[in-house]
Order: structure tokens, then sequence, then C-alpha cells
């Protein structure tokens, strides 16, 4: 990927590409010419000190409102950068590069950003579009199966909600999708991309549409960060949908257990139920006492349920 010729006719005066550790061994000399800042790797970096600590190099470095931020990562890198450049100088461009199957078919559609509390994920944050996305599949190559697994978590999740012919899709290409084929990947990209995209465009800030969205979220967020983040956000998700069907009792709870252990997603956690309760009590979609939840009608329909 060459970013230097992708960013040449942009109307910016520089750039500055956030990225973490992990990426920046495999890809640091393809990014040179840029001003780097290198970020620790994981949830934990996504904190309002941090966000503190990033700011002032920005200024260091020079960067005004002419300049553009540029996210080289994943979901976390691309939360982090999209928050940051969405509050520098009360706001400057930002690019999103994600290197992720999540990140692609999720997290880099839509301008959601965020940054954690001790008290919570993604408490504090903003909606905030990049000025543009650049999605290259190559990438994934050097993705470990365990992240290419956050993301097909995502995709399990947009299809149950919306559509039952990437359920489909899902179970009758999975050795091939964990085996990394890039003619099966673009598709799974293309198909799952589409759904967070059509969504998002009919309900920006969430009022309604886009909760659909959340589906494994309100239970799996509370497993993430009561884990510690020990457990990846596409295992807590896993778990947090298999957990949500059960409660709901949907009749499609065995259908979707049996393809997230198709992709030997967990569906059971050992951690304290009690602390996960608590943490859940903290759900942005909390209204009032009342907990709001995604559950399944059917694959390919959902609604929201307070349970």
């Amino acid at each position: 990927m060459n970013l230097s010729e992708l960013t040449k006719n942009l109307p910016y005066n520089r750039y500055c590409i956030i990225t973490d550790k992990n990426l920046y061994k495999f890809y640091g000399k393809e990014l040179k010419g840029f001003d780097v800042i290198i970020q620790i790797s994981g949830e934990k970096q996504k904190s309002l000190a941090n966000i503190e600590k990033t700011a002032e190099k920005l200024t260091e470095l020079g960067l005004d409102r002419g300049s553009c931020l540029i996210a080289f990562g994943g979901g976390v890198i691309g939360d982090f950068t999209g928050f940051l450049a969405s509050i520098y100088m009360r706001g400057i461009p930002y690019i999103q590069v994600p290197t992720t199957l999540l990140a692609m078919i999720d997290s880099s559609i839509g301008g959601k950003t965020g940054v954690n509390l001790k008290t919570g994920k993604n408490l504090i944050g903003t909606f905030y579009n990049p000025t543009k996305r650049i999605v290259e599949p190559a990438l994934l190559k050097t993705l470990p199966v365990k992240e290419l697994k956050n993301g097909i978590a995502e995709c399990i999740k947009h299809a149950c909600i919306k559509s039952e012919s990437l359920f489909e899709f899902l179970e009758k290409n999975h050795k091939k999708i964990l085996a990394k084929d890039p003619d099966i990947l673009n598709k799974l990209i293309i198909q799952s991309s589409s759904i967070k995209e059509k969504i998002t465009e009919l309900d920006y800030l969430e009022k309604d549409t886009r909760m659909l969205l959340n589906y494994g979220h309100t239970i799996g967020h509370a497993i993430e960060q009561a884990s510690n983040y020990k457990l990846s956000h596409g295992e807590a998700i896993s778990i947090g949908m298999h957990q949500v069907n059960l409660l709901s009792k949907s009749p499609a709870t065995k259908i979707v257990e049996k393809l997230l252990k198709l992709y030997g997603l967990p569906t059971e956690t050992n951690l304290d139920k009690k602390k996960i309760e608590n943490l859940m009590q903290t759900d942005k979609k909390k209204t009032g006492n009342k907990l709001r939840f995604i559950t399944l009608e059917k694959i390919g329909s959902a609604k929201i349920s307070t349970l």
C-alpha cells in the first residue's frame, strides 16, 4: 500500500499517522515520509490521559487545522484517532486505513469514536466521520487468526440482524474464510460492510435503527471489561450474542451457537456474573432503570427489547 500516492491529491498541508507498535513492525518502512505516533497495542491505549499526551505530540509536530490524521490499524486505533481528530483544535480531518477484518467491516464505518473510562467502555466519544476510508484486503495477510475471528464475530452479528444470505455464506465458506482465501474474504467484506453502511446512513446518531448493531454488545462489553480486556472484543461479543439469545429465548439460539462454534468462537464465560451485571448498568443504551437489548426473532430479523 502506497499511502503517499493515495494522499498526494488531498488538500491537507501535512499528515500524522497513528498506529500501534505491532503494526509498525510489519509496515514501518511503508510509512516513511509521514510523521508517525506509535501507540501501545490494545484497549488500554484508549484513555483520556493518552488522548491528552498524544494531542501534545501533535502540537509539538506542528499540526494545525489544515492537517490530517491517519488511523492505520484496527478498531482500537480507529476509535482513538477518530476521537482525537474530532476534538483537536475543535476538529481536524482524519482518514481511516483499517488493517483488521473487524475494522474493515464494522468499526471504521459510521463515525463512532471513543475512549474508555474505568467504569465502562467507550463512555467518552463523538460521532465524527472520516473524510476517506481506504480498505485494502491484502493487509489481512499478516493478520493473526485470533484477530481474524474478532472480525468474523461482527460479520456473524451483521448476518444475524439483517441478512440470512450472509449467514448462509458464513456457514458455507467457513474453511476458506479461516484460511484467508482472498476472493472469499473480498466477498465477505463487501457483504458485511454494506449492512453497516446502510444502517448507519439511516440512523447516524443511533436514535433507533442503528441500535440493532449492538446485538450481543450490552453483555459483551461488560464481559470484555470484566476480563480486564484479556478476552478480545470478538470473543466477548460472541459470548454476548449467545447469552442474549438464551436470555430472550430466541428461536435462533441453536443455529447461531452452531455457527459461532464453527469458527471456534466462545459462547460461555467463567467470569463473575455479578460483576458482569454491575458493569452492564453503565451501558450507554440504558434508559432509566431499564437495560435495552437487541434480540433475534429469526436469522436476519432483530428488534430492540427491554429484558
